[in-house]
C-alpha cells in the first residue's frame, strides 16, 4: 500500500526535512506517525500525498511509483486517497453538504450518486440533521467530523490525517480516533499523525517515530 526507500526531502537554502526514511505500511493496516515538534510528520503526509515531491528516493502508494507519475495523473491519483487536516479547511459560506461535496462536484458527480454519498458520508460521522447548517456554528469536534466526511466521500482505499485531534478537548479527540478506527475496521488504510500518546496505547497499532535527527524506527 505504501513504501518508502531512503527518502530524503530537503526544502531551497535548508538542511534536510526528512533524511533516509524507509518504511512500509500494509494494506488494511492503522499505522500513527509520531515524533516532536519538527522532525518531519506533516512533510511526511505531504509526500504521501503528493501535495509535495521528495527531494530524492521512491515513494509507492496504491501500486503508483510517485516518482515516475505525471503531473497529469496527479488528480487522479488524490481521488485514491483521503486527507483530513488540522484546521478542517473548511468553506464558511458553504454548508456543511456543501463541503463535503465538493470531491464529488470536482470529479464530475451530480444527482442522485451525489446526495447519496454526501448524505451516507455525514450519517458516518453524526451530522446528517445538520446538513444545511454552516461550519461556523459547529464546536471544534464537529468541524473536524466535516472535514472527515469530505474525505471519504470519495470511498478511498487509503485515509490519512494531520494531527486531527490537535485542537480537541479529551472527549471529543477520543471520538474522531474512534472514527478512523471505525474506517480501519471496515478496510481502509489508515495513517495518523499524532504527538498524543494516548491514543496509540488506547488502540495498540504500530507506531512510526521520527526523530528531531530524522532517523525513523519502526514498533
Amino acid at each position: 500500500m505504501i513504501e518508502l526507500r531512503h527518502v530524503f526531502k530537503r526544502y531551497r537554502g535548508g538542511a534536510d526535512v526528512l533524511a533516509d526514511i524507509n518504511f512500509t505500511i500494509e494494506e488494511g493496516e492503522m499505522v500513527f506517525l509520531t515524533g516532536p515538534s519538527g522532525a518531519g510528520k506533516s512533510t511526511l503526509l505531504k509526500l504521501i500525498a503528493l501535495i509535495e515531491r521528495p527531494t530524492r528516493g521512491r515513494i509507492t502508494v496504491n501500486g503508483h511509483d510517485l516518482t515516475k507519475l505525471s503531473r497529469w495523473r496527479i488528480p487522479g491519483f488524490r481521488r485514491e486517497i483521503g486527507v483530513v487536516f488540522q484546521d478542517n479547511k473548511l468553506l464558511n459560506d458553504r454548508t456543511l453538504f456543501d463541503n463535503v461535496a465538493l470531491p464529488l462536484i470536482v470529479r464530475g458527480i451530480g444527482g442522485h450518486e451525489l446526495r447519496h454519498r454526501v448524505q451516507a458520508a455525514l450519517d458516518k460521522v453524526g451530522l446528517l440533521a445538520r446538513a444545511h447548517s454552516y461550519p461556523l456554528t459547529l464546536s471544534g469536534g464537529e468541524q473536524q467530523r466535516v472535514g472527515i466526511a469530505r474525505a471519504i466521500t470519495n470511498r478511498p482505499p487509503l485515509l490519512i490525517a494531520d494531527e486531527p485531534t490537535g485542537n480537541l478537548d479529551t472527549a471529543l479527540s477520543d471520538e474522531v480516533i474512534d472514527l478512523f478506527r471505525e474506517f480501519h475496521e471496515h478496510g481502509t488504510t489508515v495513517v495518523i499523525a499524532t504527538h498524543e500518546k494516548r491514543h496509540i496505547q488506547r488502540l495498540g497499532k504500530r507506531v512510526i517515530a521520527l526523530s528531531r535527527a530524522h532517523s525513523l524506527a519502526t514498533a
